[in-house]
């Protein structure tokens, strides 16, 4: 499988994480988009949508936004084994609410903390009070989120922890203090800790990111 993407970018970590916890293994292109490789004709027959990631498993089917691509990999890798996988049990109600805090990850938190964060890459302002209070009330669904299992949507980890972990984790690369949601900040003690590769696919990325990020001094 031909996986084109960027190692800075949040939404390629979480379908690179995903991997390394499948032991899969993917044909890595990275995507040049200060070169506009995206809007390249060879590209463009692949993803027209011009977006990364994006997934070619054959000829025939590609596939993009990495939360579609997890469930897919999910998806496909339960198929190949034919049992259950605790990332992505097959019990109906489990299933209802990863697929409900993937929804949340995309429409609320990630696009609350990028609104947030994006002045400071810019320009190196504060984020407005307004969208301060967004990541804020985002913040606080997640905590009730968590206040049952310690996890997402189950008592284990599920692909929806690993889609959220990544979110909270571009916070590390902004000015936003966290620590006052505790099972948000043990929640993501626990998955760093457990998750396999964020050394090598999240702490490795957040170098290439400080080179364009401007961090306000407190």
């Amino acid at each position: 499988m031909d996986l084109y993407y960027m190692p800075i970018s949040p939404p390629c970590w979480s379908v690179l994480l995903l991997g390394r916890q499948l032991d899969l293994t993917f044909n890595l292109k990275v995507v040049d988009f200060k070169a506009e490789a995206h809007k390249k004709e060879d590209f463009l027959k692949i993803n027209p949508a011009h977006t990364i990631p994006t997934l070619a498993v054959d000829e025939n089917f590609a596939l993009s936004e990495s939360r579609a691509i997890m469930t897919y990999l999910m998806e496909a890798h339960i198929a190949t084994n034919g049992q259950d996988h605790p990332l992505y049990p097959r019990d109906a109600k489990t299933r209802g609410l990863i697929h409900n805090r993937l929804d949340f990850d995309l429409g609320t938190l990630y696009h609350r903390i990028i609104a947030y964060c994006s002045p400071q890459w810019k320009s190196g302002t504060m984020g407005t009070e307004e969208n301060r209070a967004k990541l804020e009330e985002a913040f606080g669904f997640l905590e009730v989120f968590l206040s049952k299992n310690g996890f997402a949507a189950s008592d284990h980890l599920t692909i929806a922890d690993i889609a959220l972990f990544v979110s909270v984790s571009v916070l590390d690369l902004c000015s936003y203090d966290r620590s006052k949601y505790g099972k948000v900040a043990a929640w993501y003690d626990v998955c760093k800790k457990e998750l396999v590769g964020y050394d090598d696919v999240i702490a490795k990325g957040f170098p290439e990111w400080k080179k364009i990020v401007t961090q306000p001094k407190n």
